[in-house]
């Protein structure tokens, strides 16, 4: 098997470790193809005066032991949310509902942290109830004690549950009445 110019100058280079203008640099004291070799550099100067390679027609034909490109090391996949034995507590899933609504709410209107705060934990308690008009504030711990009553019912097969369908069907259920 043949082997390009290209591929044999850049071999050898890496076997004697240096780069392509360290070898040019050697290339002005040899004058032809065999004296280059002789001394072991992969360049000459032809009569011309223009720096050429130093081999011959027979080492591009002779078989370099080429090795193959190593593969890229692949990364370990992480996994991203709960894992299958680990489920989250009904107080874990709804801070993570609040803090969801947090950055919906701060992505509609900016304002400040502060703002964006109070206005979450109002519309936390803006869940319409059983109490008088105007007021729409729930008792505390409405939902929570609602939500343990009925919590089979939102079970996921993975062991967490379905708040917002929980919450949309409490909404639903305190706006009927």
């Amino acid at each position: 098997m043949a082997v390009s110019l290209k591929k044999y100058l850049n071999n050898k280079l890496k076997q004697k470790g240096i780069t392509v203008k360290e070898a040019k640099k050697n290339a002005g004291k040899y004058k032809s193809i065999s004296a280059a070799k002789k001394a072991g550099s992969l360049y000459y100067t032809n009569k011309d005066g223009k720096v050429m390679a130093a081999v011959f027609a027979e080492d591009l034909k002779k078989d370099m032991p080429v090795r193959p490109k190593a593969r890229p090391k692949r990364k370990p996949k992480t996994v991203q949310g709960p894992v299958n034995n680990d489920t989250m507590t009904l107080d874990e899933q709804m801070e993570v509902m609040d803090a969801n609504r947090t950055t919906r709410i701060s992505k509609q209107m900016p304002m400040s942290t502060a703002g964006i705060r109070k206005m979450v934990l109002q519309s936390l308690d803006r869940v319409p109830s059983k109490e008088p008009a105007g007021v729409g504030r729930l008792r505390e711990g409405e939902f929570k004690a609602w939500f343990n009553k009925n919590a089979s019912k939102y079970l996921k097969e993975n062991g967490s549950y379905n708040l917002a369908k929980a919450i949309k069907d409490f909404t639903m259920m305190n706006r009927k009445r």
